[in-house]
């Protein structure tokens, strides 16, 4: 770890991102440390997926500065425009990232153990003899060891996305990034997904957690951030965010979500 100024593994500062005339994300500052879990809550269109997606550089922003555990990923060059380090570099970087998406992603064709061991084999060239050991831990983990040879599609919606953060976790990432990872699913599988992630914040893995349970938010989360329109409106510890926002886009918003 090289360089990493108070354990500070995510650092985003003044970014910029428009699709078209459309400005997406309008000077968006914040970090997170190691062990963090930061909940990024607020209205659909407020621009919180397409944030998550370029720390990752699902999207590439226009401009400010991506720092992951204290190498840029992209800053603006003389021109003001963010300019991205090269594909090797950009890979090697975002090596220590793993992602949960709405949508569960897992290869049909698969059997969950296969899903798991996919990535480190095929990606860090890792042997199946090495892996499996480890996917079976992770499988025990979320609760779906006995599921090792089930096809996706003979598994829940919950227990799809559980396989999926067993896959994302199988590559040893040091920063989780979840994109309302329960919004697929109906309210009685949502528990045992947040059930996971919430046991994956008390093992202190640092998380980015875009979602909309307000429960999770409070619970689980070090750190709440509200973002509406393109910036961050407000963030706090959840207590106090939660007990005492100060802002009314914020107080409309719970208002309506409690």
């Amino acid at each position: 770890m090289q360089n990493m100024t108070n354990n500070i593994m995510l650092k985003m500062t003044d970014i910029h991102k428009s699709f078209g005339e459309l400005e997406v994300l309008k000077g968006i500052d914040f970090s997170v440390a190691k062990g963090d879990v930061l909940a990024i809550i607020g209205p659909s269109g407020s621009g919180k997926s397409t944030m998550l997606r370029c720390i990752n550089r699902l999207e590439e922003i226009d401009s400010g500065k991506i720092e992951i555990m204290g190498r840029a990923l992209a800053e603006n060059g003389a021109d003001g425009r963010a300019e991205y380090v090269d594909e090797a570099k950009s890979r090697e970087i975002l090596a220590c990232t793993g992602m949960v998406f709405q949508q569960f992603n897992l290869f049909p064709h698969m059997t969950v153990m296969e899903n798991l061991l996919e990535a480190p084999v095929q990606v860090k060239k890792r042997s199946v003899e090495e892996v499996r050991p480890e996917a079976e831990e992770l499988l025990r983990k979320v609760g779906l060891f006995d599921k090792r040879d089930a096809y996706p599609g003979r598994l829940s919606g919950g227990q799809q996305q559980r396989v999926a953060i067993a896959r994302a976790l199988a590559m040893k990432p040091e920063i989780m990034l979840f994109d309302e990872p329960t919004s697929a699913l109906d309210p009685e599988l949502t528990g045992e997904v947040l059930k996971t992630m919430r046991e994956l914040a008390q093992e202190h893995m640092t998380m980015v957690v875009v979602t909309h349970e307000m429960a999770f938010a409070r619970e689980a989360a070090s750190h709440v951030m509200f973002m509406a329109d393109g910036v961050i409106v407000e963030q706090g510890q959840p207590e106090e965010f939660f007990a005492h926002p100060k802002q009314e886009r914020t107080v409309a918003f719970l208002q309506n979500m409690l």
